[in-house]
This record gives structure tokens, sequence and C-alpha cells, in this order.
């Protein structure tokens, strides 16, 4: 059967290139038969209107000699929106993040959390572009166009119909195989488990140990068990992946062993009573190494000997790898308080404070953050560096809000001097009303010493903080008045960092202002 002849492509796409030169009125005459017959019914009406039937007929032709289907021709679906369309503004700003590439991932991604707030979407005409970003932003795009891009991907051809099915973990490279079967994990945990189970001893080393490492995903105390028996398994890498896992199963035989350990390496011995009151002290054991303690892997390598030596090393092992229930008959702040005044208050400091990292427990969180946070208040010199330090530390385990508050104190009190080290930690955005405070307490604090200035500055942490605080128009101008209002001598980085604080905010700040009606935004600029 002979191929179909299709229609030159100068009989629609050439007078529409002449019209656009010499005007509609000069288009050379059409040339195929169906043309022509247009050209003749429409030889009375707007030359513009007549061209644009010439070309739809042509398109026509061309669709239909192209070998498509009927259903090439079926009206796409009605697209779904999501809210109002944003202002020119906002459109012209998310136009410029667009185009200004991965550098501006942080900037589009607030962009869309701005918009979303307000229930609004991005233009049209932007949508291309957004589909194009979408594998590094998914989650922020999704929040403003979720809908629509999913439509525009079935206009494409990209309905997802006929897609791969989820790849064989049996198959492949190891990380092939890591992946589908982390995937699978991310489906139905126990299915993947009990699938992997009868094959795992048949398999390399250097892939066991990766499914070991999937099993985070999904983690249960029912994946207890098989990662029990890992523990005896020929592989290092293989042990030491079900040694990072199980601290993380509060009921596993793992757990009681490490609580066991921690209550012989550690006891509080009570004395006295009424009327002259109960005094407590810690008692501290150092473990020794054993094969039973390797198995689990609490070694004291080399690297590790300090603070103490390898049995300090081993006890802050235990420590962090133990339960919080360990210590149970005694309140957190007991335990927490104690440890500061003992001679091995380092490592079991830090091994507290491993264990409150891994479990997240709201007491001992608190205890720790309140704890070293009176230390730190007590001192009447400046504390050590490091008690400043790890109570910033132990602050970053706290909920946000929680952790405003602490922090929200100290500027009160107009302790300044430590600013720095906990602003290193914490959320990585402040409420409206902490950024107020924060600004007004820094206002207060460059008109302080020179000394005091010269350690603000330092680290960079006060030029970081325009990522952070609320963006609003307040917030901007406070940022503004801290340069102006900078004495001239002593500056130092300390100018600098405020300058980017001030720039950063005045930006986020007019990305806030471009949502805003435009009576309101000329109401802001008045």
């Amino acid at each position: 059967m002979p191929e179909p002849v299709m229609p030159p492509a100068g009989d629609g796409w050439e007078p529409a290139l002449a019209a656009a030169l010499l005007g509609a009125e000069r288009a050379p005459p059409a040339a195929d038969p169906l043309s022509v017959s247009l050209a003749v019914s429409l030889a009375g009406a707007d030359p513009g209107g007549a061209l644009l039937a010439r070309l739809a007929a042509h398109a026509t032709l061309h669709r239909a000699g192209a070998g498509l289907g009927p259903e090439a021709l079926i009206p796409a679906e009605p697209r779904a929106r999501i809210g109002l369309e944003c202002p020119p503004a906002a459109a012209t700003r998310l136009h410029g993040l667009l185009a200004d590439g991965p550098s501006a991932a942080a900037r589009l991604a607030e962009w869309c959390t701005l918009a979303a707030a307000r229930g609004m979407r991005a233009p049209d005409w932007l949508l291309p572009a957004l589909a194009a970003r979408r594998d590094t932003l998914a989650d922020a795009i999704d929040g403003i166009a979720a809908p629509e891009l999913a439509w525009l991907g079935r206009a494409r051809g990209d309905s997802g119909e006929g897609a791969e099915q989820p790849a064989d973990w049996t198959d492949g490279t190891v990380a092939e195989r890591r992946a589908a079967f982390t995937a699978w994990r991310a489906r139905d945990p126990e299915a993947a488990r009990l699938a992997l189970e009868p094959v795992f001893r048949k398999e390399k080393a250097d892939l066991r140990e990766a499914l070991v490492g999937a099993l985070e995903t999904g983690l249960s105390e029912a994946d207890e068990p098989f990662l029990e028996a890992c523990l005896d398994d020929r592989g290092g890498g293989v042990r030491m992946a079900a040694q990072r896992l199980l601290p993380h199963l509060p009921a596993a035989r793992y757990a009681a062993r490490m609580a066991r350990r921690a209550r012989a390496a550690l006891a509080i011995e009570s004395r006295g009573g009424f009327p002259e009151g109960t005094t407590h002290s810690l008692v501290v054991t150092l473990p020794e190494a054993s094969p039973d303690l390797a198995r689990d892997g609490v070694t004291a390598d080399a690297w590790q000997n300090w603070s103490g030596g390898a049995r300090a090393t081993l006890l802050r092992a235990i420590l962090e790898c133990a339960p919080p229930s360990a210590f149970c008959d005694h309140p957190p702040e007991l335990w927490i308080g104690l440890a500061l005044q003992n001679d091995w208050a380092k490592p079991i400091l830090d091994g507290l404070h491993a264990m409150v990292r891994r479990t997240r427990d709201p007491a001992w969180a608190l205890a720790l953050a309140d704890v070293l946070g009176r230390a730190c208040a007590g001192d009447r010199e400046r504390p050590a560096n490091a008690l400043i330090a790890f109570w910033a530390q132990a602050l970053a385990l706290l909920p946000e809000a929680a952790w405003e508050a602490r922090v929200g104190a100290v500027i009160r009190a107009r302790r300044f001097e430590v600013l720095p080290d906990l602003l290193a930690h914490g959320p990585d955005r402040f409420s409206e009303g902490f950024s107020a405070a924060l600004l007004d307490g820094l206002a207060v604090a460059c008109r302080g010493s020179g000394d005091l200035r010269q350690s603000l500055g330092k680290g960079g942490v006060i030029g970081g903080l325009g990522e952070r605080l609320w963006s609003g128009a307040d917030a901007a101008a406070s940022a503004a008045a801290l340069v102006a209002r900078l004495p001239e001598e002593g500056g130092g980085r300390l100018r600098e960092h405020l300058m980017d604080l001030a720039a950063t905010l005045a930006l986020r700040a007019a990305m806030r202002r471009d949502f805003e009606p435009d009576t309101e935004r000329e109401g802001a600029r008045g």
C-alpha cells in the first residue's frame, strides 16, 4: 500500500510567513483543494480571518496524513486549578527565580510556600518551567501546581500508563538491588523482610551489608530477630549495619543488654534524710572490654581513646546505645546534674547527649537543656566555651517553641556573648515574635562594647540569620536600621554580616509584598 502523500508545507506555512512580513491581504493564493474552497467561500471575509481558516485546514490535512488515530483529535480533559493566579509582580519574580537556575532553589521554594499560604498559583505560561524544576523541589512546587502539572504531563503523553513495574530487587548491581529493596520496604516492610530472610546467607557480603542497611526504611520491632542474628554474621560490614539499627528498637534484646551495662557503669548513691536532707553522689564503674561488648559494636579503638582512655570510650558508647528507661529510678535532672560534677563528666554527658539525640525523649531533652543552661548561667565569669557549645547542642534537641522560649530568655537577660553559639543551632525558621525579639536584642548588643561586637561578628552566624528570621517588612526595616546605627569604630566583620542580613531580609520582604494587592503595595511604598 503506497504511503499517504502529505500536502506540501508551503501551502500553509509560507502564506503565514508572507502575511507576517507583508500583511494578510498579500498572502500567496491557496494551493491545496481544501484551502482553495475555503478561500472561495471566505472571499468577502477579513483577510486575517481567511488566512487563519486556511492554516487550520492545513493543520487538519497534516494531522490526517500523519497516521494518527481518531483519539488524537479528542479534546484534552478540563484542567484543574489551584486558587487564584498570583499577582503580576509575583509572577515576574517567579520568572526571574526560574531563570536563575539551581542557585535560586531556596528562594524558589520560599516563593512556592508564600503562594500556597495565600491559596495562589503560578501563571499558565510558567507551568512548563516549573515542571522542569519539579525533580529537585517536588514538595514545594506540588503545593501550588500539582493538578496542573499532572494535567500537563498527561497532555504530553506522560500519564504514567504502561510505566515500568517496580524493579526486581533480586537482580542488578548492589546499588540497584538496594534501591529496589528499599522501595519495597517503603511499600510493605514485613513482606520485604520475609522475602529476604531465606536467601540472605547466599548473597555476597557487600550485598548483605547493603540490604541490612536498607532495613532502616520501615524499621520496627518485627525486624529485631533478624537483626539480632546479623550480629553473628561472618561479614564485618553486616554486623556494623545491624549494630547501627538495633539501638533504635527500645524493646530489643540489644537495648536490654545496654540497659544492664549502663546501670552497672552508673549508679546514684543517696545518703541522709530528714532533717538534714538527702545527698546524692554518682558512682562510676568504668567498663572493661569484652567479646560480648564487641559483638554489640562497643569497642575502644586506638583513635577513640580520649578523655580518660579506652574504658572512658566504652562508657560513652554504652550510654549512647542505652535506652532512657535504664535511668528511670531517678529523674533526668539528677543524673545530668551529678554528671556535671563528676570526674568523668565529658564521656558521661557526651553519651547521654547522644542517647537523647537518638531517642528524642522529651523529658531528657528538656532536662539536658535546662541543667546545662543553669550551669552556664551560674558561672560568675564567662563559662567555658566547651560548656556553652554543649548547651547549644542540647537546646537544638528541643521543639521549636521550647528552643525559642529559652533563647528568648537569654536575649532578655542580655547575655549576648553566648548568642552566636546558641544561634548556630536551632530551627531553620523563626517565628515572627522571636524574630522581632532577636532583632531588638541585636540592636542593643550592637551598641555595646567593641569586644562584644567583635564576638558577634565571629563565625558568620549573624549574616546567615536572614534565611531564618521572619521575612516581614518590619523585620527588614529593623535589619537595615542595625546597619545604619552600627558605630563606625569596631564594626569590623559584624558590619559585613549585618549588611548580608539586611539584604536577604529586604529581598524576602519584597517577595512577600509581591503577593499583596496593588492597593496594599502602594500603601506600603507611601
